[in-house]
């Protein structure tokens, strides 16, 4: 299972470090560290509403 799952994530860092590759190739790299930073920080965002909104059904006994 360690495998696999070790298997999987080599795997996605190689498709996006490939996808960094040709991206930076098409635009500027400091908008490139933009648009990535800006994605951590929606993603962050989305996780965030999602365990407190979870946290809150738990306190309401939902």
């Amino acid at each position: 299972m360690l495998g696999m799952l070790t298997a999987w994530s080599q795997g996605i860092i190689g498709l996006s470090m490939f996808g960094a590759g040709v991206a930076i190739e098409m635009m500027e790299p400091c908008t490139l560290g933009l648009g990535g930073g800006a994605g951590f920080v929606v993603i962050s965002i989305v996780i965030s509403m999602y365990y407190a909104r979870t946290r809150s059904r738990k306190a309401a006994g939902v």
